[in-house]
């Protein structure tokens, strides 16, 4: 399914009775089970009716779904998914193994996991040679951002032309973040930068639409070395839907001159890089 696709009207009603059918219950089963009535659940099969939040997780406990399936069973409902990885949890374990492949696969291009709020879960060794040798922030932490990034003097900002659009492109995303989830972390991290006295004070305007859909360019100079564009590229892991909160996207950075791909590639198989946020 592709993130994009509407949600079709009576979903919920097909799921409810795929489940219950699947577990060989009659509504009236169902209806008992739950504290509610035969009326009731026949409307919510034919779709008269929508559950509220407390309906849809007593059906998904009494069905024994699991957090991917009760996501399913939420977003027909109209309503947020819950936490679907647990720690400790196969699921967990299952999500790790499946990340660390994931990262694998981007080497030697630059790849990050991070949430929505830009703080970095897992990184590549990719990430390490282009990214890590050149910020002083990263450096022996396993808590940095990639606003933060951007941001510092310590961060990438010596090294990005065009340093302000690409800083007030990233604080519109975040901005939108905060309008959408009022989430007391995500107002904090904002007001913290745009106290920040070098952010324009147009930065809303300015950021507008620099960022697109999947991500960005950037024109970027290392010490040394010949000026470079970047695309700098967000996708969600998953199916952004049915997602947790926080939800997890890939943060991926690619070469516009592809025979960078060749230096990184030789420079990663002669390195035996050390991070926390390393774990291959």
């Amino acid at each position: 399914m592709d993130v994009g696709d509407q949600i079709s009207q009576g979903a919920f009603g097909r799921l409810l009775r795929y489940w219950r059918q699947v577990r060989r219950l009659s509504q009236e089963d169902v209806a008992l089970e739950i504290d509610s009535s035969i009326k009731h659940i026949s409307f919510l099969e034919n779709g008269r009716s929508l559950p509220s939040r407390d309906i849809a997780m007593r059906l998904a406990a009494f069905f024994h779904l699991n957090n991917w399936e009760t996501n399913y069973l939420l977003a027909a409902a109209g309503l947020s998914p819950v936490q679907s990885v647990k720690p400790k949890s196969v699921e967990s374990e299952f999500m790790e193994k499946s990340l660390t492949a994931i990262l694998r696969g981007a080497d030697p291009f630059p790849m990050a996991i991070i949430n929505r709020f830009g703080d970095v879960y897992r990184i590549n060794k990719g990430w390490m040679e282009v990214i890590g040798s050149r910020v002083p922030m990263m450096a022996e932490t396993d808590e940095f951002n990639i606003i933060d990034m951007v941001v510092s003097k310590d961060g990438l900002r010596p090294y990005i032309e065009d340093w302000e659009s690409i800083v007030c492109a990233l604080l519109v995303f975040l901005q939108q973040e905060v309008l959408m989830f009022q989430d007391r972390n995500s107002i904090d991290t904002l007001q913290r930068y745009l106290r920040d006295s070098d952010i324009p004070t147009d930065w809303r305007s300015r950021g507008s639409n620099r960022l697109t859909t999947s991500g960005m360019y950037t024109r970027v100079r290392f010490p040394g070395e010949d000026p470079q564009i970047f695309m700098h590229v967000i996708n969600t892991v998953g199916l952004s839907r049915f997602l947790p909160e926080p939800a997890l996207m890939t943060y991926s950075i690619f070469p516009e001159d592809w025979s960078l791909a060749e230096v990184w590639q030789e420079r990663i198989d002669s390195n035996d890089y050390q991070h926390p946020c390393l774990k291959y």
